[in-house]
């Protein structure tokens, strides 16, 4: 389920800034979640993180949380 209107710098609904959400990205990742991602991990990193570094980890993070949340087989 991505946004397949989602343009890569499309602007903030009332706000003049613009977006740092990747175009692609599933609509319940949102600019304040990238933005929250890259301010938490950012000291833990020499490189500067992108909001593609950042959508990967919220998606890999979805990802490790789907497969927790799985009941197990007997």
């Amino acid at each position: 389920m991505s946004r397949s209107n989602r343009k890569k710098d499309c602007e903030v609904a009332g706000d003049a800034r613009k977006s740092i959400v990747p175009a692609g990205t599933p609509d319940w990742v949102t600019a304040e979640l990238v933005e929250a991602t890259i301010r938490t991990w950012q000291p833990y990193y020499q490189a500067r993180l992108t909001p593609d570094d950042a959508v990967t980890m919220i998606l890999n993070v979805g990802r490790l949380y789907e497969a927790f949340g799985r009941e197990s087989s007997p």
